[in-house]
């Protein structure tokens, strides 16, 4: 006679308990992919990453399994009845589930990955569908429609494989008490319905998890009634360019962008008026681009503004379709880069680059050596990558590339031989001064970065015809009013930030160095850099025919400044991205107009009130009230 124990385990796992490895075979095949694809990054995870990725691993165990074990006791339903019931059971559940999830877990995941360097994820169903209006059309927009037909081809293998090993290990489990597939399955549905897994940054999870977590995510919002906001990055479907004949000039043009650096850490102003150590010496002859403010305090926004030239009031859709500047450079006859030290895989910031006619396009998953989702790849590991890439530009081409660093995000990548600033620590929730030092000492370690690749640059032949731009994504906050990092408000600390230009000999004329002189006082915005940008490629005095012509009011800084300040509407939230706390405002040079659509709107006068501890009420402002409420409607509230 049996044992309790016996009993117990027939009970719970059946007569063979390793034939319920077949319930979570799916998962297993999930990893094994996962390490053919990205298995030199999956090795170098971090401590914490790799708990993730554990964690992950059985929630989409308990998904399968659960279902996969309930069943297969259809398999052995008796009598002519029950038998065509269970049969007709099990074809739904194999068409509803199994198959949908072969389908896109696998070989949907590898050519999703293929495309884009990540897989599909959290908001990427989401918003893929809510972009492209249906799922067979964000499908096709992958690629062919051979694609398609070979996602589903490889997928009714995998289902048919799966069911057959199912309905073998049923045999020795249809008998068991289904405590453990139901808990199993409730317990893992629940960690993807409130976002107990990690999908987003580095992806520390299988290829299976980040879809079932993207899809449960898109069930969740439905649910809500959150999925009717289209915020968010997806692939972009560009709007067609008109012919835009290249110019006889065309000066190479670099755009470096850094991250959450803020005006009053870095020196925009050349020497004297501001003093770096390592930019001076190199750098000693930048020019600046005014009192440069970002319209929106976060990356994904902050940079859709900065290719596009859009303002922060714009929908998804025009979000996803206004032209980029390497699509304008591609037209006016550049080769393009994008090399990043940022991680494109964070909230799938890798599709939204996809279609933007970039010929050249490197980040941290390519660098290697991102331990850190939010640091990202060294950066000195993409200035070197950036220096290869204009070194292989022919003579003849002119080239237009963007350098995108990361590692000033918090916790603020620093050399133990470059720590001036003490004490320093990356505990957040330590001394406030010590974390300011630590991000201190951080930005000072990506100058001494960015010098030794100015001088490299410098060096090069090509230099004496080719434009260097240096700004930030937005700025940083340190409790100036109670919040820590970015995304959170439009004070200063978080939306003034660094801007300033180095030009060769003959890059620039007399007259756009004089232009871009006019600047150097007064307050400068985001739609101006894209608006520059435009002109140093030769498209400026084209805006007025581009896609969404309207929208581009930005000022070339490389053209005198007229006496009228311009009104710009400013947004934590954008086509691109839903903060968790929507805050509005509007900026007219140095008075901000700013609130939230629950609360009072403020007015300041930065002058003379520079740390904004003083709001006046929102009529100080005058007429920018009533532009407030046409930019947001509904967000201002009634006197």
């Amino acid at each position: 006679m049996p044992s309790r124990w016996v009993r117990v385990r027939n009970a719970l796992l059946g007569t063979r308990p390793w034939m319920i490895l077949w319930f979570v075979a799916p998962t297993a095949l999930a990893i094994a992919m996962d390490f053919a694809i990205r298995g030199g990054a999956l090795i170098v995870y971090p401590p914490l990453e790799i708990l993730n990725y554990t964690g992950s691993s059985f929630a989409a165990a308990g998904f399968w399994g659960g279902p996969l074990w309930l069943s297969s006791r259809l398999f052995y339903a008796r009598g002519r009845v029950w038998r065509l019931l269970a049969r007709g059971l099990l074809a739904v559940f194999v068409v509803t589930f199994v198959l949908p999830l072969a389908i896109f877990c696998f070989p949907g995941q590898a050519i999703y990955h293929r495309v884009f360097a990540s897989y599909m994820a959290r908001d990427t169903v989401r918003l893929g569908i809510a972009l492209r209006g249906t799922l067979g059309d964000w499908l096709f927009a992958w690629g062919s429609p051979l694609v398609v037909v070979a996602m589903a081809a490889i997928g009714l293998l995998l289902t048919w494989g799966l069911m057959r090993g199912v309905r073998r290990a049923g045999r020795y489990t249809r008998r068991t008490l289904p405590i453990i597939p139901v808990l199993g399955f409730i317990g893992a549905a629940a960690c993807f319905w409130i976002d107990f897994v990690e999908s987003r940054s580095l992806q520390a999870a299988p290829p299976d998890t980040c879809f079932i977590h993207g899809l449960m995510h898109a069930l969740h919002d439905g649910v809500t009634g959150k999925g009717w906001v289209r915020r968010g990055i997806s692939l972009r479907t560009p709007a067609p360019l008109p012919p835009l004949p290249p110019k006889a000039h065309r000066p190479n043009v670099l755009l470096i962008v850094t991250e959450s650096v803020r005006a009053d850490t870095s020196c925009s102003d050349p020497p004297p008026a501001c003093a770096s150590q390592f930019l001076d010496p190199i750098a000693g002859d930048r020019v600046s681009l005014g009192r440069l403010t970002t319209q929106s305090p976060g990356t994904f926004s902050a940079c859709m503004l900065l290719w596009t030239g859009l303002p922060p009031t714009v929908d998804y859709r025009t979000a996803h379709s206004a032209p980029v500047l390497w699509e304008v450079a591609k037209a006016e006859g550049y080769r393009t880069s994008y090399v990043t030290s940022q991680n494109l895989r964070y909230d799938d910031f890798g599709a939204f680059m996809k279609n933007a006619g970039i010929d050249e396009l490197v980040s941290a998953m390519t660098l290697g050596d991102t331990k850190d989702a939010q640091i990202g790849a060294p950066d000195e590991r993409a200035t070197a990558r950036m220096l290869d890439v204009v070194r292989r530009t022919p003579a003849d081409t002119p080239y237009f590339g963007v350098l995108h660093f990361s590692n000033t995000h918090a916790p603020y990548k620093a050399a133990d031989d470059l720590q001036p600033f003490s004490p320093h620590s990356t505990d957040a929730l330590g001394s406030v001064d010590a974390f300011h030092n630590q991000y201190r000492n951080s930005v000072l370690l990506q100058e001494r970065t960015l010098a030794a690749f100015l001088a490299e640059l410098r060096a090069m032949p090509r230099w004496d015809d080719t434009v260097v731009m240096f700004v930030s994504d937005h700025g940083e906050a340190f409790r100036e009013h109670g919040a820590l990092y970015h995304i959170h408000t439009l004070y200063e600390e978080e939306v003034r930030i660094p801007g300033w230009m180095l030009a060769g000999k003959d890059a620039l004329t007399v007259d756009q160095r004089r232009g871009l002189g006019t600047y150097v006082q007064r307050r400068t915005y985001s739609q101006d850099l894209n608006a520059t940008l435009l002109d140093l490629l030769g498209a400026f005095d084209a805006r007025a025919r581009l896609p969404y012509a309207a929208e581009l009011t930005g000022r070339s800084l490389l053209r005198p400044a007229s006496y009228v300040e311009p009104t710009v509407s400013m947004a934590t939230a954008t086509g691109v991205w839903e903060p968790d706390v929507f805050v509005y405002g509007v900026m007219r040079g140095d008075r901000l107009l700013m609130g939230t659509s629950a609360q009072t709107w403020f007015c300041f006068d930065i002058p003379t009130d520079p740390r904004e501890i003083a709001p006046h009420a929102a009529s100080y402002c005058g007429d920018m009230r009533q532009l407030a409420r046409k930019a947001f409607p509904g967000a201002v509230p009634d006197d």
